[in-house]
């Protein structure tokens, strides 16, 4: 095993924190009927909301996002809330700090807050990634800002310089920072 996956894995176990969130969270079932999910569309992908705080007691937000293949979001840290990655379907590229791992379904990483981190897909079709907040919160920020959507693959007509100065002051408010480029700067 490479040094750098080594040190992911290493640092993976610092998720022990979200075990946990999750056993003192008072229960939620999964949606499991009802309206059917809304998707949102948010710069370099698509998201649902499968949990947010106010199903869990604000201890955890579950966050599917899907994309296509060379989208994904720029390096960001936020200041209020850990993350961790699941790899669904697909193929993601995962880098948290200096430390980057390529994986498919299964593969799963943990990015402290503060931390820069961003993910890529670089498989071939879309991909599902799901990212899982600790504490919740940072959901607010996503639905007040994401377009509303019909379906996880629409893409909206979206003037993108116009919607980074529209949602400066929510990134501010709920403490998402952008530190760095997309890792193939096309949107």
């Amino acid at each position: 095993m490479n040094e750098s996956r080594r040190k992911l894995l290493q640092r993976g176990l610092l998720a022990a924190p979200l075990l946990p969130s999750l056993l003192s969270a008072p229960p939620a079932l999964g949606k499991t009927s009802g309206p059917p999910e809304q998707w949102y569309w948010y710069p370099g992908d698509n998201f649902c909301m499968k949990s947010t705080g106010k199903e869990t007691g604000g201890k955890i937000t579950w966050m599917l996002n899907e994309n296509s293949p060379h989208e994904g979001v720029p390096f960001h840290k936020h200041l209020y809330e850990d993350e961790s990655f699941y790899v669904i379907d697909g193929l993601f590229e995962i880098s948290i700090g200096d430390e980057t791992i390529l994986g498919g379904p299964g593969t799963c990483a943990y990015g402290p807050r503060n931390v820069p981190h961003r993910w890529t897909n670089m498989g071939s079709s879309r991909g599902r990634i799901l990212g899982v907040f600790t504490p919740s919160g940072l959901e607010e920020y996503f639905l007040s800002v994401g377009i509303p959507i019909k379906n996880s693959s629409e893409r909206p007509s979206v003037d993108l310089a116009e919607f980074q100065a529209r949602t400066a002051s929510a990134r501010e408010k709920y403490g998402v920072t952008r530190t760095g480029p997309l890792k193939f700067p096309t949107l």
